[in-house]
């Protein structure tokens, strides 16, 4: 299994958060350009249901 970075593990720690809590939180970004709120949200929103999808599994 990879470990994760410091930053990784600090956002996995916090997606009990909302989603915009979370998008206030971390700067996310894509290919070197940072997303917009609506992105970020979004991304979040996908990670959480693959977290979810993962545990279940």
């Amino acid at each position: 299994m990879t470990e994760l970075t410091k930053e990784v593990q600090s956002l996995v720690n916090q997606l009990h958060l909302s989603d915009q809590e979370i998008a206030e939180k971390f700067q996310f970004t894509q290919h070197g350009k940072k997303l917009t709120l609506d992105e970020s949200v979004r991304f979040i929103s996908f990670l959480k249901q693959e977290l979810l999808t993962t545990t279940e599994a």
